[in-house]
């Protein structure tokens, strides 16, 4: 597959289970490494499948990623997660660190919860300190892996609408998410890749891949998705 993306553009990641989608976005930080192939960020550059750790290091920090399960450290307050990353890999003072965090745990809406520990959040209040996390960390490109999944239906909206926020407010930032909310995806991407086992079916914009898509296996896949929201 070749999939090219420019900056500021915030694409979306469709397609049924199974195709490829969160691998895709693992190969793209290096939490999985590639058999064969390149990825370039800005000017790092990776060729499968061998890297050093030091250059796998720099590579990593051109993204940040929002994880399905959230992934906080359970023994450590909010604001102790969003900084952890700054102290031990950024290198930053405990200060500075905490003064980046609070800036980030304010924009989505956490201040009043800074010194809780995850097991006192809601799925989506711990979802937004994963976000504020991965925003803390400054990264080039934000991925986020299906971060509403493992969300009660009722904490989906919190979640969407403070990726809204990020996505409206910080418009250098590259945005790749993956997300079966398809009536989401089509608001807020520029730009939607249809995925398949094998790879990419389509790509588009949200108009001409939800309105007028040319591929009989996207046609498909968003008959399905209708089907089930209508039995849900």
């Amino acid at each position: 597959m070749n999939l090219q993306i420019d900056t500021g553009e915030v694409v979306g990641i469709i397609g049924p289970s199974g195709a490829g989608k969160s691998t895709l976005l693992r190969c793209l930080n290096l939490l999985e490494t590639p058999d064969a192939g390149s990825i370039q960020i800005n000017d790092q550059k990776f060729v499968a499948p061998k890297i050093a750790d030091r250059d796998k290091i720099k590579f990593r920090q051109e993204t940040s990623m929002v994880f399905q399960q959230f992934n906080l450290f359970r023994q450590k307050t909010v604001l102790e997660n969003v900084t952890e990353g700054l102290i031990t890999v950024q290198k930053r003072s405990k200060a500075e660190a905490e003064t980046i965090a609070r800036t980030q745990i304010e924009a989505v809406g956490l201040t009043d919860r800074i010194d809780y520990y995850p097991q006192q959040l809601s799925g989506g209040q711990k979802q937004r300190v994963g976000i504020a996390r991965s925003l803390a960390m400054q990264p080039n490109i934000l991925l986020l892996d299906e971060p509403t999944s493992a969300l009660d239906t009722e904490l989906v909206d919190e979640v969407l609408i403070t990726i809204q926020q990020v996505v409206e407010t910080q418009k250098n930032l590259t945005v790749i998410i993956i997300s079966h909310e398809l009536s989401f995806i089509r608001d807020v991407a520029s730009r939607i890749v249809v995925f398949d086992v094998g790879g990419i079916v389509e790509q588009g914009t949200p108009t001409e891949i939800f309105t007028t898509p040319k591929k009989e296996r996207t046609k498909q896949f968003l008959q399905s998705y209708q089907r089930q929201a209508l039995t849900s």
